[in-house]
């Protein structure tokens, strides 16, 4: 069984635990695991089954983080390399 998955995504709303953006290193972990990043359009996509795996572990959020890239709140994910 499987499906496709399209959302719209900013890479800089996944931090590290210090609070810096993973950038680059967490677009290519999204294509290794399968997944299609669309960089200037932030829209994120998978075509498959399974549940793809990524080799981050959630640490928690920031809601301080104000506003995201179509000015709406937002909050920054904090995540650490496994």
């Amino acid at each position: 069984m499987g499906g496709r998955l399209v959302a719209n995504f900013d890479v800089d709303s996944v931090r590290r635990a210090d609070g810096t953006p993973f950038g680059r290193v967490l677009t290519k972990a999204l294509r290794e695991a399968g997944f299609t990043y669309d960089t200037p359009e932030r829209r994120i996509g998978y075509v498959g089954g399974g549940r793809p795996r990524l080799p981050f572990a959630y640490l928690g959020a920031d809601a301080k983080a104000g506003p995201n890239y179509t000015g709406q709140p937002a909050v920054h994910s904090c995540y650490e390399p496994c």
